[in-house]
């Protein structure tokens, strides 16, 4: 039990380290791409493989796990997987700070933003992505015939069972729903936030908190728990980026919202009374244990229980490259393994994981080699390219929003990084914006 201990505790030093370096601070106060990154790593999965690797074994999906063998392999494969991805992300920094004009993660942060473009034109764009946005939400929840939120409080409701039926269970256009509804109306809301601090116009402080409210439905509308946290996330990475968050009082207030947000899903609704304080259950043990016990559970069926995917979990899209590439994801094989009731109650959706799980469950330890270097090289191109930019109200939506599809990415799946939907809508949207903030008045705060 010692001698983990100490190897936690060095792991947990050398992970520190490494991240401190890609990222240039750890500070609240200073919350960049790679130190959210940082964060959401030590809180959903490394602290909770280390509590598991000591002996902390009583949560319900670590209890399925019997192989002593099991355990320690799931752990070696994250710690060279929290190990290798920022000290891929130092090469990368030290590539571009040497090779290209870009400025520091910390300077670009500290540096003056400014905001050129016709006013009239970009109201007018964002009224109609808006509109459209409404008509989305209209749409979707049409489709369902209810709002699950609303419909989980009526007397007998399943939380469980309505937020599978909000999902998986969605006959409509899902490009629709996943596009237009859940991934545009946070984007919108994000970028009219950033205009009512650049421009201080009463159209902007009117329009963002219509964009709030609708933003916090989307995320929340199907019960789910982490979306609106990331979405508070992304508000709060923006104030940073603009400046305004002198110290660590505005990120204490958003965990404190964040944790109240969270009680109250379980409280209300998801919940069986005193549990929710039990660090095995309740709102902690899906933050501490549930995440990370996904690894374990694709190194325990993986190739044992289920053959290795070699490549099936990628898109059909890949099939010229890989045979196999057919839309498989390991998450929803592993919790059909793990709990195949639930998937055929649909109660039970997919069990996400850290991008290494999907890496090892179609390609073994080489996957498990490759994927930390393959998301250092990608995420470490953008982390550290975007300083180069001018800093501008585009610029700021574009780095805040990477910086939350790669928190998806890191605890979504290995193939997310090769392709996204919703990295080529930021993109779309943001050259958008840009092309039509390329003239005008120049507005710095």
């Amino acid at each position: 039990m010692v001698a983990k201990i100490i190897v936690v505790a060095i792991v947990f030093v050398l992970f520190t380290y490494l991240f401190k370096r890609a990222a240039g601070s750890l500070s609240f106060s200073k919350l960049n791409m790679i130190s959210v990154l940082y964060y959401y790593i030590l809180v959903f999965n490394l602290a909770g493989a280390s509590l598991v690797y000591i002996g902390a074994r009583n949560h319900y999906i670590i209890q399925a796990i019997k192989s002593e063998e099991v355990i320690h392999v799931t752990y070696w494969i994250l710690v060279y997987t929290v190990l290798m991805f920022p000290a891929v992300l130092i090469v990368m920094k030290r590539i571009y700070i040497r090779n290209l004009p870009v400025r520091k993660i910390e300077a670009y942060i500290a540096g003056r933003t400014f905001f050129a473009g016709n006013r009239m034109a970009i109201q007018g764009i964002v009224i109609v992505l808006t509109a459209i946005c409404i008509l989305a939400i209209g749409y979707v929840t049409g489709n369902i015939g209810y709002v699950p939120i609303f419909e989980a409080f009526k007397e007998g409701a399943d939380p469980a069972v309505l937020r599978q039926a909000a999902g998986r269970s969605f006959s409509g256009n899902i490009y629709i729903k996943n596009i237009i509804m859940i991934y545009l109306t946070p984007f919108l809301s994000y970028y009219a936030y950033i205009m009512m601090r650049l421009t201080r116009t009463r159209f902007w402080y009117m329009f963002f908190p219509f964009l709030f409210v609708l933003s916090i439905f989307v995320v929340v509308y199907d019960l789910s728990k982490a979306p609106v946290i990331n979405y508070m996330l992304g508000l709060y990475l923006i104030e940073v980026l603009l400046g305004g968050v002198k110290n660590n009082k505005k990120f204490y207030g958003l965990v404190a919202l964040g944790i109240l947000i969270i009680l109250f899903y379980y409280v209300f609704m998801l919940s069986q009374g005193a549990a929710i304080f039990s660090i095995y259950s309740g709102p902690a043990g899906r933050i501490i244990f549930s995440q990370i016990a996904g690894l374990f559970l694709h190194v325990r069926i993986f190739p044992l229980e289920h053959p290795f995917l070699h490549g099936a979990s990628f898109t059909h899209w890949y099939q010229f490259i890989i045979p196999a590439a057919s839309n498989r994801r390991s998450a929803r094989i592993v919790m059909e393994i793990f709990n195949p009731e639930g998937v055929q109650q649909n109660t039970a959706g997919v069990m996400n994981t850290v991008f290494t799980g999907e890496a090892y469950a179609n390609f073994g330890i080489a996957g498990v080699i490759v994927a930390p270097v393959i998301f250092g090289i990608i995420i470490g191109f953008i982390a550290y390219r975007i300083p180069g930019f001018k800093k501008t109200a585009t610029s700021v939506l574009f780095y805040a929003e990477m910086s939350l599809l790669y928190i998806s990415m890191v605890e979504g799946g290995f193939v997310d990084i090769f392709y996204s939907v919703s990295v080529i809508m930021t993109m779309a949207f943001v050259l958008l914006f840009k092309f039509m903030s390329d003239s005008g008045n120049r507005r710095y705060i």
